[in-house]
């Protein structure tokens, strides 16, 4: 991973043009946070089960195919491959579930298994 050092200046494009005016970042905030992960949490294992997390997230949360599209302004295909489990989503998505069911939804996702 590519670390900025600090004081850089960080300029966000979106579709080719720049957002904004460039921001200076601190030193904490190039570095990233200091706390470690908790104890036995593994993000990878996370990452590799993200599929099933938001297959187990949608069917608990939503009635059915058509709820789902309708949440998320996804197509009924989008909606019926989260369902089944063929796919999980990107994150735009997640933030969704996040506005929608908060803390349940960071268990369900991101929480540790068992």
């Amino acid at each position: 991973m590519n670390a900025l050092p600090p004081g850089s200046p960080v300029v966000i494009y979106v579709n080719g043009s720049s957002c904004g005016d460039p921001v200076t970042i601190s030193a904490v905030e190039a570095t990233g946070p200091t706390s470690a992960p908790p104890v036995g949490y593994d993000a990878y294992q996370v990452h590799r089960e993200f599929r099933e997390r938001w297959c187990a997230y949608i069917n608990g949360n939503y009635r059915n195919i058509a709820h789902v599209a309708r949440v998320f302004q996804v197509s009924e295909r989008t909606a019926r491959n989260w369902w089944n489990g063929q796919f999980g989503p990107n994150g735009g998505y997640v933030a969704v579930a996040m506005r929608e069911h908060g803390d349940r939804a960071f268990q369900m996702l991101f929480g540790e298994a068992g």
